[in-house]
């Protein structure tokens, strides 16, 4: 009996190899993921309400879009919200563009300058390809060691 339950667990971790070797993510994904979040906070920091609303449903449609090219490309999705390191990358890159979403509005309303909302949007941009380079290297490490 033990040996069967040997066999199903080689057989799951030859899976999750198999699965992380299939998760190479192209060059331009997390590139259209930065430039979809930098224009995130482009919109909120630097529009009215009509661009903003516009803005979040582009941005939604464009990570729609991102995830059924990723999807046909690949054959699979696999998110990497959950715990240990893909998930902590996950949550950087989520704090960093909310971090800079909310430094562009309020720099907009408080002080009426509109130039560090582009810097802002570049340094979201810049962190959302470095850091999901990372993620997509910690998924894959996350799935081969069978975690």
């Amino acid at each position: 009996m033990e040996s069967n339950g040997a066999d199903s667990l080689s057989v799951i971790a030859q899976a999750r190899a198999a699965l992380a070797d299939r998760l190479i993510i192209p060059w331009w994904y997390h590139t259209a993921l930065g430039l979809l979040l930098a224009g995130c906070v482009l919109v909120i920091g630097l529009g009215h309400t009509a661009v903003r609303i516009g803005g979040i449903v582009l941005l939604l449609v464009g990570c729609a879009a991102l995830t059924e090219v990723y999807r046909r490309l690949t054959g699979v999705w696999v998110s990497g919200g959950h715990a240990g390191p893909p998930g902590r990358w996950v949550g950087a890159m989520g704090v960093v563009t909310l971090s800079a979403i909310v430094a562009a509005f309020g720099i907009v309303a408080w002080t009426g300058q509109r130039w560090p909302v582009w810097c802002l949007a570049g340094a979201v941009f810049a962190a959302i390809v470095v850091m999901g380079r990372r993620f997509a290297a910690a998924l894959r490490a996350h799935l081969k060691a069978g975690a």
